[in-house]
């Protein structure tokens, strides 16, 4: 690829950045400053990494600035919102409150901001908590939703150096600190997360 190609593959395009305007004001209202900083911060990581691994930068940019976009400030106005939608949560996210504004997201992502590309909804569905079978898109925005600027824990220069070089292992380890941190708060591992551990290989020790 000469670096014509390159410059451009890296770019987000004009269409795209108008649509980013557009987005600011509804996201803002939406979901509070603090939340909109950290979805500009995925945003950017996302896009970052996806011209560094390959993936479509306008796909990353796209899910790293929504997948939050149906955070609403309480898990009762996520709920009720997501009713309101008829966002069915299935029986094995019930019980997880943390990760509805997930299924809430990639629905408002849709219709409110017009997001077609099913693979940008998946990798906003999956954010939270990963699964099985993960693809490029969807580990980006995982590790762009956990290393964003906003984000502060041990160890975090190391993992965002790591998601450089090495975007798999960067998953499997970021994926492993969160869990950790879930089950060390004493909270219940989501299957999905669980599923997806499996299939990297990881492990945090006794579940």
């Amino acid at each position: 690829m000469n670096s014509a190609r390159r410059e451009s593959k890296g770019r987000l395009d004009h269409g795209f950045l108008l649509r980013f305007e557009r987005f600011i004001p509804v996201l803002c209202e939406t979901i509070g400053r603090e939340r909109f900083l950290h979805s500009l911060g995925a945003m950017h990581f996302a896009t970052a990494l996806a011209h560094r691994h390959g993936e479509e930068p306008v796909r990353a940019a796209t899910a790293g600035l929504l997948h939050d976009c149906g955070r609403f400030a309480s898990i009762e106005q996520i709920e009720a919102e997501a009713r309101r939608r008829a966002v069915v949560l299935p029986p094995e996210d019930r019980p997880y409150a943390k990760v509805w504004h997930a299924l809430l997201s990639a629905d408002v992502a849709a219709s409110d901001f017009g997001v077609t590309d099913e693979s940008v909804l998946r990798a906003i569905r999956l954010h939270p908590t990963g699964e099985a079978e993960m693809s490029r898109l969807d580990r980006i925005i995982f590790l762009a939703d956990y290393i964003e600027p906003t984000r502060h824990f041990d160890g975090l220069m190391e993992l965002r150096r790591l998601a450089e070089r090495d975007l798999d292992n960067a998953f499997r380890h970021a994926l492993e600190c969160k869990l950790r941190h879930i089950r060390d708060q004493g909270r219940p591992l989501h299957p999905r997360s669980l599923r997806a551990l499996a299939a990297v290989g990881g492990s945090i020790g006794e579940v």
